[in-house]
């Protein structure tokens, strides 16, 4: 998983680089060089970031055993009939921010 995120992080230091360093006269190489450097890294941490909720969920298995978690099923039933699924979702999510936001939709959804 790091190896992903180091890669890019790299190559992005190295577009910086090239980009503010060199300096290539060739506009269409620095667009590219620039659109690197900020693309890259933001790709790196989504995916770190994905990996993070797909490991976290992935010790419950199932919405079901990651009900089990949940302390304050009348609080989110309440939220969910008052003010709407996804706010309740949220409000669950708050409690565990690792929790894949469909996971939690689902989870909320079958209180």
């Amino acid at each position: 998983m790091h190896w992903i995120r180091v890669t890019l992080w790299g190559v992005a230091l190295a577009c910086f680089y090239a980009l503010f360093s060199v300096r290539p006269h060739s506009v269409p190489l620095m667009i590219l060089l620039y659109a690197l450097f900020v693309l890259l890294p933001a790709c790196g941490e989504g995916y770190a970031q994905r990996r993070r909720q797909k490991d976290w969920y992935g010790q419950f298995g199932s919405t079901e055993a990651l009900r089990s978690i949940v302390t304050n099923e009348a609080e989110l039933r309440r939220i969910r009939d008052e003010k709407g699924l996804l706010v309740a979702a949220r409000r669950f999510r708050r409690q565990f921010p690792r929790c894949p936001l469909p996971e939690a939709l689902k989870l909320v959804q079958s209180l």
